[in-house]
């Protein structure tokens, strides 16, 4: 596998991680390849991850090439100076909203820890699928900023708003991700439709703001916009 470079450096290096894979190898699949070997592998350097995402998000992963440049943006990550985005295909039409419920790292422990998550609408859909008496099928893209960094922090406030994310197996809608892969012209699962599009810090050598761009997926298929949304909504 070849991880496509969104950006390089002496002291940085991102990529587009695509869905599938463990940033770290997972206790609970030893035997699978991760992401931090098979790209020392392909450029020859020693990474240190600064963040994560999860195995079935795709998008900007960051990665430092030195200590100090690695303890640089763990700091700015711990001091909420590194904005993260991310689009998501989430269930019916939804609003802009700010999600402040406390969410669970681990679905197994009730342990809950605060959280916060901007959302912004950027398209609304409808399709000619008839599911549970309804005529049509309603989904929207959404942008979403989280503010804290929890895990499956964005998953679980869509799944509270009553939005879940599309392709979603563990905080999404079971039975919906099975009636949609027909409909979505995919072969095998719907797979989870979340993206982190972008990612904004401070360089660890001038402290200028660094944006990384990635790519969005190919995954989602050719939507008519209904109920168009205002770009300043």
């Amino acid at each position: 596998m070849t991880f496509e470079v969104l950006y390089r450096d002496d002291r940085l290096l991102a990529v587009n991680k695509p869905a599938g894979l463990h940033v770290h190898r997972s206790e609970f699949s030893p035997d699978e390849p991760a992401v931090v070997e098979l790209l020392a592998s392909q450029t020859g350097l020693k990474l240190f991850p600064v963040h994560r995402l999860d195995r079935p998000t795709s998008g900007v992963l960051l990665f430092a090439l030195d200590h100090e440049a690695a303890s640089s943006l763990g700091k700015a990550f711990q001091e909420h100076r590194v904005e993260k985005v991310y689009q998501a295909l989430v269930r019916g039409w939804c609003q802009d909203v700010v999600a402040t419920t406390p969410v669970q790292p681990d679905r197994k422990v009730k342990r809950w820890l605060e959280a916060e998550t901007h959302f912004r609408v950027l398209a609304q859909y409808e399709k000619p699928w008839a599911r549970r008496g309804f005529e049509t099928f309603r989904y929207s893209l959404v942008e979403a900023r989280p503010v804290t960094g929890r895990r499956h922090q964005i998953r679980q406030h869509l799944e509270d708003l009553r939005h879940p994310i599309l392709g979603d197996t563990v905080w999404g809608d079971t039975s919906l991700n099975n009636w949609l892969i027909p409909h979505w012209r995919a072969p095998g699962p719907l797979g989870l439709q979340l993206w982190c599009v972008s990612m904004e810090f401070p360089h660890p050598s001038t402290g200028v703001s660094c944006v990384i761009k990635g790519p969005r997926p190919h995954e989602s298929p050719t939507v008519e916009t209904r109920k168009p949304v205002s770009a300043t909504s």
